[in-house]
């Protein structure tokens, strides 16, 4: 599948919506995690603007198929509605420190 026809099926409203949901979800366990946790403050403060609903749904959602191979030919064999919520958590939890980073202050 060309990457505008997977662009497109991260870009329909229930599998973004799906993503947005579930990255309450990791957003959660991160502000539960020890404060030891490498990186902790960045990915609190990530966190904390997923909760305040401040990232772009669309975007997120296109972060997390095009870091995720696995979500993506799930997608280009049988569309996004095929994709378990486990891959889309997964997928977060591995993007979550390069976001976190990515939002900080003075980034």
């Amino acid at each position: 599948m060309p990457s505008l026809e997977i662009i497109a099926e991260a870009s329909k409203p229930t599998f973004y919506s799906r993503v947005a949901y579930i990255a309450l979800k990791v957003a959660q366990n991160v502000a539960s995690e020890d404060p030891g946790a490498a990186n902790h403050a960045n990915r609190v403060a990530y966190s904390s603007r997923i909760f305040a609903g401040q990232d772009n749904a669309v975007l997120l959602a296109q972060h997390v198929v095009s870091s995720n191979p696995t979500i993506a030919a799930t997608m280009e064999a049988d569309g996004s509605d095929a994709v378990p919520d486990g891959d889309i958590e997964f997928a977060l939890a591995s993007i979550w420190d390069a976001r976190a980073n990515a939002f900080a202050t003075g980034a």
